[in-house]
């Protein structure tokens, strides 16, 4: 079987898993539904501004996040890449409902409209999750790991770690995840060949760059891909300068482009669009401290909402395999050890080091391919009980993530997309500079949206309940004005041909899921 057979059947069926279980709902937050817009105003006009967000209101006020620019147009304060990646996938929701008929129309007539467009919108994070996947199958053939081996961990990576309620979602992380994951497989690809390097090298570079484009915060983590290709035994010393310089000169470039994007909205070469001003008592805003970071590192690693070993276990035997990892694969090693400490460092001082309203450890979801590539290195031997164990937890975890919308498990009835004291923020008296709302330790997840009568209540609002697009359409064609639009084979449609590609390509990876994954015990 060739190398790129089993990534490519991983590919098709996490991207049908991620499809079939999506929330199909990118209007619950800014991080979500302003991306959304971005790529609606892209398509409508060219440009990136998100005027849709100054014309909705809540509670009379617009739900804008961001800030007015230099030219009177409203700008989200995220990375233009996104609405770049997810643009296709837009397109498509417009051809769709264009062919079912359903009018769009200004809003509330055309809500219909929205949410069906919406929903296929949000395939371009599964399909994102779905290529971190096979990326990452493809970095553990490069490491040694026969191919059983290389499709076990990738499963684990897909179904059981927080890679899977991110690949339900409008969030950015997923194309992070696949962007690292890629960037990996293309770098040990380039040192196990002799032929193309070059343009492997190029090519690893640019998905650094698209992930800094797409999200600024993600050069936190390029300088890990030099540090691996600087500590790299198994190349030659020129070779590895090289590649740290292509890297190092992409993220430049991609931090250029970001700065010379502000100067051209805001005349401020570090204003990105944050505007803080109603989370801050005291402002101005101070967006990291050094004395949060004992708590963020707490927040991030020991509590039970946003643990990294809770939500993603397998990634703890990832770590605690670097010792034996170091004297074999030194390059992977202190790479990895320099992303988690980098992203750890840099949240836990951020002022959200939980990541605003989001299941689990938000922050570290495009690390978590990188930090089980560990468990790929042959000479790594498995203890099968405990990558069992972390497996079934994981899964939970995920299945559950995915299952039900954390903004519903996490804000009270009502509260919207604005942050408010309930189940996941308490109010407290803030220093200067710092929000007056703090993530709370104690927070369990998924309690507040089971006991709290509303998820699976009949009078729910739509948009609420089990989280899953093909509900939420039928629901929506129930009761919202405007609804009856919807065709009612519509929640068929986007279901269906999701599930029958699960068990099709879930059926071809038996294979290598039964296969002898090597040095086990």
């Amino acid at each position: 079987m060739s190398r790129a057979r089993p990534g490519v059947r991983l590919f098709w069926c996490f991207f049908a898993l991620y499809g079939l279980t999506s929330s199909g709902n990118p209007f619950r937050v800014p991080d979500e539904f302003e991306v959304y817009f971005q790529a609606a105003q892209l398509a409508d006009a060219g440009e990136l501004s998100i005027p849709q967000t100054l014309a909705i209101t809540q509670e009379g006020q617009p739900i804008f996040f961001g800030e007015v620019g230099a030219d009177g147009r409203p700008y989200a304060p995220y990375g233009p890449g996104v609405a770049f990646l997810i643009a296709p996938f837009h397109l498509a929701g417009r051809a769709v409902a264009r062919l079912a008929g359903v009018p769009r129309a200004p809003l509330p007539a055309g809500i219909a409209w929205e949410l069906l467009v919406g929903g296929i919108t949000t395939f371009a994070t599964a399909f994102a999750a779905a290529l971190a996947v096979a990326g990452f199958c493809r970095a553990s053939l490069g490491l040694g790991a026969n191919p059983s081996r290389a499709v076990q961990l990738a499963v684990i990576l897909g179904g059981a770690t927080l890679l899977w309620p991110y690949g339900t979602t409008l969030y950015s992380e997923a194309w992070l995840a696949a962007a690292f994951s890629w960037t990996a497989a293309l770098l040990l690809d380039a040192r196990a060949r002799d032929r193309g390097v070059p343009i492997r090298v190029v090519l690893a570079a640019m998905l650094v760059a698209a992930a800094i484009l797409t999200k600024p915060a993600a050069v936190v983590t390029a300088p890990a891909f030099m540090i691996a290709a600087l500590f790299d035994r198994q190349v030659a010393a020129r070779a590895r300068w090289s590649v740290a310089l292509a890297l190092a000169a992409a993220a430049a470039m991609a931090m250029a482009v970001h700065i010379g994007w502000n100067l051209h909205r805001f005349g401020r070469a570090m204003d990105f669009g944050y505007n803080l001003a109603a989370m801050i008592p005291e402002p101005p805003a101070r967006s990291f401290a050094l004395d949060d970071v004992p708590r963020g590192l707490f927040v991030m690693l020991l509590t039970p909402g946003k643990s990294l070993f809770v939500w993603a276990p397998a990634t703890l035997l990832g770590l605690l395999g670097l010792p034996a990892c170091w004297p074999r694969e030194r390059g992977l090693a202190a790479g990895a050890i320099a992303a988690i400490v980098l992203a750890l460092l840099f949240y836990a001082a951020f002022l959200f080091p939980e990541g605003g309203y989001a299941h689990g450890p938000r922050h570290l979801v495009p690390l978590i391919p990188l930090l089980l590539l560990p468990l790929s290195v042959p000479a790594i031997p498995w203890v099968r009980r405990k990558l069992a164990v972390c497996a079934a937890i994981g899964f939970v975890m995920a299945s559950l993530g995915a299952s039900i919308s954390f903004l519903e498990d996490q804000s009270a009835p009502g509260a919207g997309t604005r942050i408010s004291t309930g189940p996941y923020y308490e109010r407290i008296d803030p220093p200067p500079g710092r929000p007056g709302h703090r993530y709370r330790l104690d927070y369990i997840p998924f309690k507040f949206a089971l006991t709290s009568g509303h998820w699976w209540s009949p009078e729910r609002p739509s948009g609420n309940g089990p989280d899953f697009f093909p509900l939420h359409l039928a629901r929506a064609r129930a009761t919202l004005p405007g609804g009856q639009n919807i065709p009612p084979w519509m929640p068929w449609a986007v279901s269906l041909p999701w599930a029958i590609a699960l068990v099709w390509s879930g059926a071809l990876l038996r294979p290598w899921l039964r296969g002898s994954n090597g040095n086990s015990r």
